[in-house]
């Protein structure tokens, strides 16, 4: 009787062990992947997606997969069709057959009239109750013409565009965290050692969470000027592969309709790709993508301070 009694606790512990395993392997096949090797290593290396006519819809270090989904700073919404090495081809849909068509909700982006601004300016009405958080799963991320590396391990530029964008808030009466935790090697499992430091600074209650990075596209594809000053622009980046989806969606819909009013041609647009990017945590989670490596970090900066203009006028229109 002992000797059956073990033998299905044997069985019990197998079961439980591989059940265990396929949870971490679905997991790990969800997660977002890293950028591309060259991406560390100072090589040119990000992907280029052609619509059905071969004209250049979208320049990004970003892995593209099928069905991954960009809406461009037209809200022009792009599906890919097909991905060669680092080529890419994407289908332009419309509104009325758009994969997004039933999470779409118009009315949620509906935003009052709002005048582009100068440089962020202390707050001159009562501070709100707002609180948000900032954190970077890629901390070794670099602008190579300021730095003259793309990576920087542990100390990276990308902390120095967290900061600007952290002083904006305060300045303008709304608190944060902005964590400086180091998640290092640059590699796929970068988004599961930060999401130790979400799910720390996500116990705070925020408002908002951003997940700060650059880029990997050419300098052009990131490149504008706001009041005449050269600045970088700003894409927003989404994983499909989260239950939160929808809401996310529409917040990021949301933040790129105001940024066009504010800012216009700030936003590059939203990518939305294969994993979660830790956006399962938290409804209003977004990763932002502020400048590339061939931009100056003092254009990141720029950009910076005009994104958290922009987040300030959704947080405190919500």
């Amino acid at each position: 009787m002992e000797t059956k009694a073990k033998r299905y606790l044997w069985i019990f512990f197998g079961i439980l062990l591989a059940v265990m395993v396929g949870a971490y392997l679905m997991n790990l096949m969800n997660a977002p992947q890293a950028k591309p090797l060259g991406d560390n290593q100072g090589n040119s290396s990000y992907y280029t997606v052609r619509d059905e006519a071969g004209n250049i819809v979208l320049e990004t270090g970003i892995p593209i997969h099928v069905d991954d989904i960009w809406i461009s700073d037209q809200d022009q919404h792009y599906q890919i069709t097909r991905v060669e090495k680092d080529q890419a081809w994407a289908t332009l849909t419309t509104p009325d057959n758009s994969p997004l068509k039933s999470m779409l909700d118009l009315d949620d982006t509906a935003q009052p009239a709002l005048r582009p601004r100068g440089p962020s300016i202390p707050a001159q009405t009562p501070a709100q109750d707002i609180h948000v958080v900032i954190y970077h799963t890629h901390t070794d991320e670099c602008f190579k013409p300021t730095s003259g590396t793309t990576s920087r391990p542990g100390d990276g530029d990308v902390y120095a565009v967290g900061k600007k964008l952290a002083e904006t808030f305060r300045l303008n009466g709304i608190s944060v965290t902005h964590s400086l935790n180091k998640h290092d090697p640059h590699d796929i499992n970068a988004y599961h050692r930060s999401r130790r430091t979400a799910n720390s600074l996500l116990s705070e209650g925020p408002d908002a969470a951003f997940d700060i990075h650059r880029d990997a596209a050419p300098a052009r594809a990131y490149q504008t000027t706001i009041n005449g000053i050269p600045t970088a622009r700003v894409m927003i980046v989404m994983g499909r592969t989260n239950p939160n989806f929808k809401t996310n969606l529409n917040y990021a819909r949301q933040v790129k309709a105001t940024a066009d009013s504010m800012y216009p041609g700030l936003l590059r647009g939203i990518f939305i790709g294969r994993g979660n990017y830790n956006q399962d945590l938290y409804p209003t989670a977004l990763l932002l993508e502020i400048g590339t490596t061939g931009n100056y970090r003092l254009s990141a900066e720029r950009a910076a301070t005009a994104m958290g203009d922009t987040l300030i006028a959704v947080l405190r229109n919500r």
